[in-house]
């Protein structure tokens, strides 16, 4: 249940240039953290004093501070988000352009469009009407800093993407004019912004390979006005709805939220992908977003693998000492099953979020690890598995020799111990783990362990003999032979066949066969 202070404004970047660290938390304040890519971003670019603030407070319901009518200064410093009433919308309020404050220091105002774009789907250019055709007013000094963002962010064709494949990275430019008149119709207004758009694109300095690129390969271009908030309220209030069913109606054609536009960042990953895109605006470094968007894949699969890792390592431990103590653990196999999958199972829920090739290289990192493990765990329950079925098979030979049992009972004794041996490896098994895990080895040792206590039985039971026996109106002949040479078998047309054999140095080996 979302309260009032899931809304709350925070303040991204202080007035100093300063990217403020609460991003990460508050994502989480806004119910956020979860949601993956099912959200979106959007910003405000325009002059100091033009309503900015007022705009997203009645179109999104957020609660950024407007500007004191009676005072006429600036209130945005700095780059400031909140998210939207009711929509999984967040919302970048930027420095207006132009403000007195700063002066001739435009380096915020470039470094403030670069983040903006780097950040957000859509960017809404807020002008007022009799700013359309002014150099300044229309902000087409920031409007060519966008663009030529724009290219260093997206420009390079062979990392145009965030999978380094699919067409350009878009961005809609959604020109808001304000206060609009009626008296030069809308159309007039937006083929006059198109050409000044264009004339800046053709402007621009290109690298060699871009010179044929255009700007609608960047950006889609969407043009509204609004009536004057004071003298026409009623028209004004009308028209923000209006704009705002853009932003929530999913069926519309103008519908803005277009899936070319999100940037593909998870909402857990986006204070570290803002706060470290912002460090390379602020330093100048070369800021190419699909790197960026790996290298924040990077950051956050290891810190989710690492997260499972550690859940997966806490429940393999608690196992680790019994079987280093030689004790055999029921269910293991299907304890191991379950952690393992588990864990891929909370890996795969978060980092498949991300860029499919580091998503998919950091998982198969995490299986290796998460199977090394297990693979340890497999093998000393084997080993100790063995050893408690020799044990048993030991007792039961000395049970059998005892009470002077014939040699068909120590073929069952060998059948027993095979049979126990296999079942438990078999429940052990995780499928999927690599190398395979394999149990015939274990199986031979056990043969050769069970061949040996039959060597060392008393000669008088190990002498020749043989014994006609009636099973099932079948006739079976079980003999015991001179060097320890154990066999059952049915005579011609019977159902069960079974061989133990024991060669002097081991060769032979136990095997049972039920047809």
């Amino acid at each position: 249940m979302t309260t009032s202070t899931t809304f709350d404004r925070i303040q991204l970047i202080d007035d100093a240039k300063q990217f403020k660290p609460n991003l990460n938390n508050q994502i989480s304040t806004w119910d956020l953290r979860n949601a993956g890519t099912d959200y979106n971003l959007v910003a405000v670019l325009g002059s100091q004093s033009s309503g900015k603030s007022t705009l997203l407070n009645q179109l999104f319901d957020t609660k950024f501070e407007v500007m004191d009518r009676s005072k006429r200064q600036q209130t945005t410093k700095g780059v400031w988000m909140c998210r939207a009433q009711d929509m999984n919308v967040l919302v970048m309020d930027v420095e207006g352009t132009d403000g007195r404050e700063r002066g001739e220091d435009k380096e915020f105002e470039r470094k403030s469009a670069l983040f903006s774009l780097a950040s957000s789907e859509v960017l809404i250019v807020n002008l007022m009407e009799n700013q359309v055709g002014s150099y300044q007013g229309a902000n087409v000094e920031l409007l060519k800093t966008v663009f030529e963002a724009n290219l260093r962010l997206f420009g390079n064709k062979s990392r145009q993407s965030p999978d380094l494949s699919g067409p350009p990275q878009r961005t809609l430019l959604l020109f808001v004019i304000r206060d609009y008149t009626e008296t030069t119709p809308l159309t007039s207004l937006q083929e006059t912004l198109t050409t000044d758009l264009q004339l800046i694109w053709t402007k621009l300095s290109k690298a060699a390979e871009l010179q044929n690129q255009n700007l609608d390969d960047y950006f889609d271009l969407s043009f509204t006005a609004l009536s004057h908030k004071i003298f026409c309220k009623g028209k004004f209030d009308s028209d923000v709805q209006m704009l705002r069913a853009r932003f929530t109606d999913k069926s519309r054609n103008d519908f803005v939220f277009k899936t070319a536009y999100h940037k593909r960042i998870p909402a857990d990953g986006l204070a570290f992908y803002m706060m470290d895109t912002w460090e390379k605006v602020l330093t100048n470094k070369d800021l190419d977003l699909p790197t960026q968007q790996e290298l924040l894949a990077q950051f956050r699969c290891n810190e989710i693998s690492a997260e499972a890792l550690a859940e997966f390592n806490n429940q393999a431990e608690r196992q680790k000492q019994p079987i280093e103590e030689g004790k055999v653990i029921n269910g293991l196999g299907e304890m191991m099953r379950s952690w393992r999958s588990g864990a891929l199972a909370r890996y795969d829920h978060e980092a498949s979020r991300y860029h499919q090739g580091v998503y998919k290289q950091k998982r198969a990192d995490l299986v290796e690890r998460v199977d090394s493990t297990l693979s340890h765990l497999f093998w000393g329950q084997l080993n100790n598995l063995r050893r408690d079925v020799l044990a048993h098979f030991k007792v039961d030979i000395t049970g059998l020799v005892e009470n002077r049992q014939n040699s068909a009972e120590i073929v069952k004794a060998c059948q027993k111990a095979e049979t126990c041996f296999i079942g438990g490896a078999q429940e052990a098994i995780v499928t999927d783990v690599v190398p395979p895990l394999q149990w015939e080895e274990q199986l031979r040792l056990l043969q050769e362990d069970i061949h040996a206590v039959v060597d060392k039985l008393p000669k008088d039971v190990t002498k020749a003999e043989t014994e006609d026996r009636k099973k099932d109106g079948k006739k079976v002949i079980v003999s015991l032979g001179p060097l320890g040479a154990v066999g059952a078998r049915l005579s011609p047309g019977g159902s069960i066949t079974g061989r133990v054999g024991f060669g002097r140095k081991g060769r032979k080996s136990v095997a049972s066969k039920f047809s």
